[in-house]
């Protein structure tokens, strides 16, 4: 196999369009063929990738040469997409969620199982955040002693975002916990490493009203170590995004990029991170494509805001003799997003160069896939449901 992965994308919206900038700058990636069913996505295809392939017949599409097959359909579709995929030899990398149900789980892993010598993974970005993978290396070092509670935040106002390239998420009545609380259900699985037994929760439409399912979701779950766990995924709020991360244990605590300790100090372990090289290093043939806030104008921002963030933690650790107003919270947003998904696609390339091992495998995606499911049920009931209804046999 030649050494360059011959990616394909399949599906052209928003996911299709960072996924297509992202390979095409990825050293050992080059992007070859898109296909999109649908005429909206083939023009977009046209305008931004005149040099690949675009089609919307999928058997044209896997002959083009293609030997990774990156997914970035809408939900209800990945399952047949991955199949297709994998029955086919390809190496595939799929958006979030997996899917949106037990059995397009099922006829995944079934085919992943049948499937030999093929990478299959997840892009679940969270897991490639600077500060999460911190948060994870204090954890397995017992600093925070004994968990008893992490919370995570998926608050996104995508009133507009909705539908801008497709309105599938009105025609599949996209719940948010499936189509965007999956990332923090999956990061809380991932930090804890441990799966959650049961789930309860409620929901409702109030801040988005014209979407066809609830637009607020809050769900309480217990993992079977008894730590209890949080998540809240809001679509309508009115404010910037939220990502935030709490995470409390009986000797220290983390907000976000703080670690407490019981006597009121604090040490920040993550900062914004500086910029970094992102341009094409081995793949001379690949073009270089522009990412919202690329180039000098987003490293002059990265800088200042590094720079700020350093000034305001000198500010935070001045002592004042009245510990009642101290320090808790870090007043700068560390979601550095591009990055992550960067990151996260350089696994998948590196993990098929035989150079890395895979942090998202589709076997894991699907239990957080499950976990989701037991959550719709919960605030759908209003009922308490184990997981365990959930969880099929391919999962243990």
């Amino acid at each position: 196999m030649d050494a360059t992965l011959k990616v394909g994308i399949v599906g052209f919206g928003g996911a299709g369009i960072a996924q297509f900038t992202h390979f095409s700058n990825i050293c050992g990636s080059e992007v070859v063929a898109v296909f999109d069913p649908h005429e909206s996505g083939i023009n977009r295809a046209k305008s931004m990738a005149p040099a690949v392939l675009v089609t919307d017949d999928l058997e044209k599409f896997m002959a083009a040469g293609v030997n990774t097959i990156a997914v970035c359909s809408p939900d209800k579709t990945h399952a047949d997409y991955v199949v297709a995929a994998l029955e086919a030899g390809k190496h595939v990398v799929c958006e979030k969620p997996l899917t949106d149900s037990l059995d397009g789980c099922r006829r995944i892993l079934n085919a992943e199982a049948k499937a030999k010598g093929v990478v299959a993974a997840v892009q679940h970005q969270m897991r490639f955040l600077p500060v999460h993978q911190e948060m994870k290396r204090i954890i397995k070092s017992g600093r925070l002693g004994r968990l008893s509670y992490i919370e995570g935040y998926y608050v996104h106002n995508l009133t507009r975002r909705a539908s801008l390239y497709d309105d599938w998420r009105f025609r599949d009545n996209a719940t948010p916990l499936v189509y965007s609380g999956c990332h923090f259900v999956d990061l809380l699985r991932w930090l804890l490493g441990e799966e959650v037994e049961e789930v309860t929760g409620m929901a409702n439409n109030i801040a988005f009203p014209e979407y066809p399912e609830s637009d607020m979701n809050v769900l309480l779950f217990r993992f079977k170590s008894g730590v209890i766990g949080k998540v809240v995924v809001a679509f309508g709020a009115g404010r910037p995004q939220d990502h935030s991360v709490r995470i409390y244990g009986s000797e220290m605590s983390i907000e976000n990029n703080l670690l407490f300790s019981k006597d009121g100090n604090f040490e920040v372990f993550a900062r914004p991170h500086l910029p970094r090289d992102e341009s094409p290093k081995c793949n001379s043939k690949s073009p270089s494509f522009s990412i919202r806030g690329h180039g000098y104008k987003a490293s002059f921002n990265q800088y200042r805001t590094y720079w700020r963030a350093r000034l305001i933690e000198t500010l935070m650790h001045w002592k004042s003799n009245d510990s009642e107003y101290g320090v808790s919270s870090y007043p700068i947003r560390l979601y550095p997003h591009r990055l992550a998904v960067r990151s996260s696609l350089e696994n998948v390339v590196k993990t098929i160069q035989g150079r890395e091992r895979l942090e998202c495998s589709l076997k894991d995606s699907s239990r957080t896939v499950a976990t989701c499911l037991a959550g719709v049920e919960a605030y759908r009931t209003g009922k308490t449901v184990k997981v365990s209804n959930y969880w099929l046999p391919e999962l243990d």
